[in-house]
């Protein structure tokens, strides 16, 4: 019950809703796709929902402020070495 109250609090999904977009992630992470999807992804910006990602993919978009600039940027570097 407290882990539906806070999904609705905070990003306006049921824990049904959270389980429903695992389920199509097939339970991982939506960009690794390796790791076990636990943290709601969302635009901080329009507040919607974008999928289910892992600790590490959460955090590392997170760090990267979300900017798709920056992580471009990210893929250039890495390609470059």
């Amino acid at each position: 019950k407290y882990r539906n109250t806070k999904l609705k609090q905070n990003y306006g999904i049921s824990l049904e809703e959270f389980n429903i977009l695992l389920v199509k992630q097939n339970g991982l992470c939506a960009i690794c796709k390796i790791n076990k999807g636990t943290h709601v992804d969302h635009s901080h910006d329009t507040k919607k929902v974008r999928g289910i990602l892992c600790n590490n993919c959460n955090a590392g978009i997170g760090m990267l402020k979300d900017n798709i600039n920056f992580l471009a940027n990210a893929i250039t570097y890495l390609e470059s070495i």
